[in-house]
């Protein structure tokens, strides 16, 4: 059996290993390896469980793997001149929204909003409570899942559910938090005049041809059925798609994904000087309980993973999405395990290691 069979043949037993352990949740892994001409697409699982057959172009809420197409479109609005890293968050959120200021950021009865900057919500050193991530926020859902958030609605939830972590770029450096997110989308919309899902489609996923990508709850359904994101024996799919919206919104699948990586890693979506910054990863330190393997570093919305000496940049999202580049090689591995209490840190591992193993990719 040829090489590239052997390993196309491992890759999914990998997607059906996961599919196993989440009960038929869909999983799907593509790998694309540029230099080789190679690409491998698989699938396992169902649409649903119990359901239609999942399919390599299934769609998939992507989560958290937005925050990278927020921070673009900020680095995009940078090289254009309209707003400056370090400038101060209340320069460029829009009018009605600026009574969030002095009262998003309070810790110890002072406010420190003022003195957020773009950069400190690009890169997690806000401080910022995060919305996403509490008991109130999955309570509010739980009620009605139905329910059509507003961003409005997601930072006075971030004010009135906890308190911020420390002050801006103190502390220990790092607290992850779509609440900033959300900001950085206002932003975008005041700057850009239009709202953030024309902005996404008009900046990155028209010129790159991604067509079937779109915010959900803010553009209708394309491409094949989403597969269903599950908590555990939840399935979620029913929770409103304008729940995370600049932090975790869209909807994709995983050729759309590697498109959008290596287009990203090449420099053709963010000009070079700005990219520079978004790809400059630091470590900072975190709870280690949320470390997950081979994660050394972050910077504007991209992650920096080390898979036995593989550099990965991209993200991951809550549902078990991941979105990896490695910038040197133009290599990309896209998925989901659409369960957000597998994290995709085994398959995503293996697969770097079968690449290496095949010798399509060089440590």
């Amino acid at each position: 059996m040829p090489a590239t069979d052997e390993l196309r043949a491992t890759l999914q037993a990998l997607v059906e290993r996961e599919a196993g352990i989440t009960r038929g949740a869909a999983a799907l892994l593509r790998v694309e390896v540029p230099a080789a001409g190679f690409v491998s697409e698989h699938a396992a699982g169902g649409v649903s469980r119990g359901g239609a057959p999942a399919t390599p172009d299934s769609t998939f809420r992507i989560a958290s793997i937005t925050k990278t197409f927020t921070s673009a479109v900020v680095c995009q609005l940078a090289a254009e001149g309209k707003l400056g890293f370090d400038d101060l968050l209340s320069q460029h959120l829009p009018p009605e929204h600026l009574d969030l200021v002095p009262r998003i950021h309070v810790l110890d009865g002072v406010s420190y909003g003022e003195r957020l900057t773009l950069r400190h919500l690009l890169t997690h050193q806000a401080g910022l409570f995060d919305y996403a991530a509490c008991g109130q926020f999955f309570g509010t859902i739980a009620a009605d899942p139905s329910h059509v958030w507003t961003p409005r609605e997601m930072l006075e939830g971030a004010i009135a559910w906890g308190q911020p972590h420390f002050p801006p770029g103190e502390g220990y450096g790092y607290a992850y938090s779509d609440t900033g997110y959300v900001l950085l989308g206002l932003v975008i919309e005041h700057l850009d005049g239009t709202p953030l899902h024309e902005s996404y489609r008009r900046r990155i996923l028209q010129p790159l041809g991604m067509h079937g990508t779109y915010l959900e709850g803010h553009e209708a359904h394309r491409g094949p059925e989403m597969t269903h994101p599950h908590e555990g024996d939840l399935d979620c799919a029913p929770i409103h798609g304008t729940a995370d919206w600049a932090g975790g919104g869209l909807v994709g699948d995983t050729r759309e994904l590697a498109v959008f990586a290596r287009a990203l890693a090449e420099g053709r979506v963010v000009p070079q000087p700005q990219l520079d910054e978004m790809f400059e990863w630091r470590f900072r330190t975190l709870d280690p309980a949320r470390h997950s393997p081979g994660f050394i570093g972050y910077g504007f919305g991209v992650e920096a993973r080390d898979i036995d000496g593989v550099l990965l940049r991209g993200h991951r999202g809550h549902w078990g999405a991941w979105m990896h580049v490695n910038p040197s090689s133009g290599v990309t591995i896209t998925g989901t395990v659409n369960d957000a209490q597998r994290p995709p840190h085994e398959i995503v591992i293996d697969t770097v290691r079968a690449l290496v193993r095949a010798g399509l990719v060089t440590p």
